[in-house]
């Protein structure tokens, strides 16, 4: 438990700030941060009373006011978060202070490499951070949604990210439900993205996508029913035992529902979160839309109209390009699709 009283959670009602206390929080926070490069602990011995001094750490779970936080040397603490930081996330890297043996405080936030958000009424709310790789998980069963797998492509697009695409649980029988999946398939291969076959059953395709992982902070991002936490299982033969050191700090079952961060046995992270399994894009443009499907390129700005709708608009660039079998018509029909869902 965090006994000291100046110490305020997340989530209490945050005072506003003039420009003048926001520009000093930042200056308090820089810092903070200076001095935490200064330090290299290898050991976490019981502090004093009072608080340790900064140093630096990753967020590997966060459970509603709780952040649990990894120092350098590989523990984990329960740690509170400090008066006027912004919203924290699995993924970030922070500067924390120690209070006793198995809490401590966050001060400060390192600065992002990458933020990845989801819509939350007329806000983004961010849901990881630091992500280089997303790894869009199906499965044969439950056969996804015709435009599932774009959405999840016009998120790494957007975010200038890594997609690898893993069709999981490929040891189930093939059926003829399956048929327009295997076609498409080529598709995206032809596009530049990286398609593995896996079943955490068997095995198959495991070591192809440890290696594509290899070295990276990956999010798995699909929906339910997919299988993403038997290949966690697979990928991280100890995420049994991480879960259960979590529980240990009294967080009972939120540790089944809330965001983690796992380390990786052959490099890199992986980060499994529930908040990006039913994602919609809501908070992109329609340009920024259209720009992900990178196959239109060499086609933008081609249209006899300015504001074409690229339906059956005369002169459409897309339109014809589809028709000569220079994009895939399937691809077009899941941009107006995702289109149609942002009104």
């Amino acid at each position: 438990m965090i006994h000291s009283s100046s110490l305020k959670c997340e989530n209490m009602t945050k005072r506003r700030l003039t420009q003048a206390q926001q520009n000093r929080q930042k200056q308090i926070q820089a810092k903070r941060l200076e001095r935490a490069k200064k330090h290299h602990p290898v050991q976490t011995p019981t502090p004093p009373q009072g608080l340790s001094c900064e140093q630096k750490g990753l967020l590997i779970a966060h459970y509603g006011t709780t952040l649990i936080i990894e120092n350098q040397a590989g523990k984990i603490f329960r740690c509170g978060l400090r008066q006027n930081l912004e919203i924290l996330v699995t993924g970030d890297k922070i500067i924390w202070q120690q209070i006793d043996e198995e809490s401590g405080v966050v001060v400060a936030l390192d600065e992002r490499r990458s933020i990845l958000t989801r819509p939350d009424k007329k806000t983004a709310k961010p849901i990881a951070a630091n992500v280089d790789h997303i790894v869009i998980v199906l499965a044969l069963e439950p056969l996804f949604h015709q435009t599932t797998l774009d959405r999840y492509l016009v998120l790494a697009e957007t975010l200038s990210k890594t997609a690898t695409i893993v069709i999981n649980k490929c040891d189930i029988p093939t059926k003829k439900t399956h048929d327009v999946l295997w076609k498409c398939l080529p598709i995206y291969e032809d596009l530049g993205y990286s398609v593995i076959k896996v079943s955490s059953k068997t095995g198959e395709g495991l070591s192809r996508l440890q290696s594509a992982m290899k070295d990276h902070t990956c999010i798995l991002v699909g929906q339910s029913g997919v299988g993403k936490s038997s290949l966690i299982a697979q990928l991280i033969p100890d995420a049994t035992v991480r879960i259960q050191a979590l529980s240990t700090l009294g967080l009972g079952k939120q540790t089944t529902t809330a965001s983690r961060l796992y380390h990786m046995p052959s490099g890199g992270d992986i980060i499994d979160s529930p908040g990006i399994h039913q994602f919609d894009l809501h908070h992109f443009s329609k340009e920024a839309i259209e720009r992900a499907f990178k196959e239109f390129a060499p086609y933008r700005g081609q249209c006899r109209f300015r504001n074409c709708k690229h339906v059956e608009t005369p002169g459409c660039a897309l339109q014809a390009a589809a028709i000569a079998g220079k994009i895939a018509f399937f691809r077009l029909q899941n941009y107006h699709t995702i289109l149609a869902d942002l009104s």
